[in-house]
């Protein structure tokens, strides 16, 4: 019998169907990918089954009872727990206080701390060994921050584990000790439902997947029976026979320099680091997690006031000592965390489009809301953004349009460098293409430039014509054209070639 069964299951936000047909299985031992793109009902469904939600419709049996929790943590306490993608963590506490919450025990009359600190560094240590439990969140990095997460998840050692975008934060290697534990998991009989925009991930760790489109599943298949088939799966997200494979565009890129950066340095981030970005290129930063990427992406951006080192534009030396610089010399960043450093998710799409303007100098008196609603509709409907109109709030979106927005609110200003920090993070497979295509398109056009970071490999193979390999804060290697493939990625990372 199945651990749990989902029959029906539905869910309406205001008029909005979310979930109009929900089915799902899992089994003890087994790993079920949930597929989907974004809006498609796959976190809805998740986040009813664990009490975040209440079902409009449905039922949902676990260990053939019928189930309605009131909240996660009464979900949790039954045996069913969930990474969110949405971290749920307390940044002032520590990572062993976190991942004990909730589930404290006591020793006579006080918290068994020691039992708590021990929990911790058993979970930690086999998901990532160099992470320190004593340290406070609020000082980690993201990849840290996700881990602990899951470790929290893991922490009740619950019948069924549900992962929602557990790796979109993570690094390649912290995936690969991610999964290693998982299948530790699975052989100890724990029911895991995964959710993941990375196929590659949901081929090497999946039994099974279920996939939804529009808010009902629409296929399923089981790898055992029925073989691993991407181009199958991909048809049956999208709804249609598009491949998932990009062609590579080649094109002659003019010795055109728009931004000169020598001798960059920001504390023991970042190193001596030179280079040029040329008119009309998309340059990438690739390398292991950590290793100063991040760093570099917003000391471009006018984020660190102690950054040293000569930056010219147009040949005009400038300096990023705040974003205001940044923004007025066509410096442009979009973030990858979007929650925290891209949006304001509680305003509506067009108030989140007009706020970077309202900081510029030459600001008119009276704000001219005609011309940039128009404005802002225009990129909506250029960025093929799902809304009803431009005054809903951006927290109703679903994460692949909230993303557009965060491109969108730029397209207005003057663009000498688009920064993208891990733009397609957390988006599916055809809102990152509609993304990039979109940026693309935006090079060829405008011959605009780009500086790329990403932590999936296969985004910067795609669309880079040049790459940049750091390591411990500086760029130690360069690979152009058809030199930039996975293997040469890995091995400059690794410091192997």
């Amino acid at each position: 019998m199945p651990l749990l069964t989902a029959t029906s299951v539905k869910k309406l936000f205001g008029g909005v169907v979310a979930l109009s047909n929900g089915n799902l299985t899992c089994e003890s031992g087994r790993i079920t990918g949930l597929l989907g793109t974004n809006g498609s009902g796959k976190s809805t469904i998740s986040k009813i089954i664990t009490g975040v939600y209440a079902k409009d419709g449905g039922t949902i049996l676990y260990e053939g009872r019928e189930i309605a929790y009131k909240n996660p943590h009464e979900a949790k306490m039954d045996g069913i727990s969930m990474v969110f993608q949405n971290l749920s963590l307390i940044p002032d506490l520590t990572v062993w206080q976190n991942i004990a919450l909730g589930i404290e025990e006591k020793k006579g009359i006080f918290l068994n701390n020691a039992s708590a600190v021990k929990l911790a560094e058993e979970i930690i240590g086999e998901l990532m060994p160099s992470l320190n439990v004593n340290r406070r969140v609020c000082d980690l990095n993201p990849g840290e921050q996700q881990i602990t997460e899951i470790a929290k998840a893991i922490s009740v050692k619950p019948k069924l584990l549900i992962f929602d975008e557990p790796t979109a934060a993570l690094e390649q290697e912290e995936v690969r000790s991610l999964f290693a534990y998982m299948r530790k998991l699975a052989k100890e009989g724990v029911a895991m439902i995964f959710t993941s925009h990375r196929l590659w991930e949901v081929m090497e760790i999946c039994d099974d997947i279920v996939v939804f489109r529009n808010g009902e599943n629409v296929g399923s298949m089981d790898f055992s029976k029925d073989g691993k088939d991407a181009e199958a799966i991909v048809r049956m997200i999208t709804g249609n026979t598009e491949g998932i494979h990009i062609a590579k565009e080649y094109h002659e890129i003019e010795d055109v320099p728009v931004l000169s950066i020598e001798n960059l340095t920001y504390g023991k981030y970042l190193r001596n680091i030179s280079f040029q970005l040329r008119q009309g290129e998309v340059l990438g930063i690739g390398g292991l997690a950590g290793q100063g990427q991040n760093e570099l992406m917003l000391a471009l951006a006018g984020n660190y006031p102690e950054v040293s080192g000569n930056i010219e534009i147009h040949g005009k030396k400038i300096r990023l000592n705040k974003p205001a610089n940044a923004i007025r010399n066509g410096m442009l960043l979009v973030p990858g965390d979007r929650q925290k450093e891209g949006l304001f998710t509680r305003n509506s799409i067009y108030y989140n489009m007009i706020y970077p303007k309202l900081g510029l100098k030459k600001q008119p008196f009276f704000t001219p809301e005609k011309k940039y609603r128009e404005e802002a509709e225009e990129i909506c409907r250029a960025l093929s953004v799902r809304a009803k109109d431009i005054d809903v709030d951006l927290y109703t979106l679903s994460g692949g349009n909230q993303q557009k927005i965060v491109v969108g609110k730029w397209l207005p200003f003057d663009i000498n460098v688009l920064l993208l920090a891990d733009p397609a993070k957390g988006v599916d497979m055809g809102a990152k293409k509609d993304l990039y295509d979109f940026i693309m398109k935006l090079v060829r056009d405008k011959n605009m430039s780009v500086i790329l970071y990403a932590s999936d490999n296969d985004e910067l193979i795609s669309y880079c014509d040049r790459l940049l390999i750091m390591y411990e804060g500086e760029v130690v290697s360069q690979l152009t054209g058809t030199e930039i493939t996975d293997d040469n990625i890995v091995a400059r990372s690794m410091r192997v070639q």
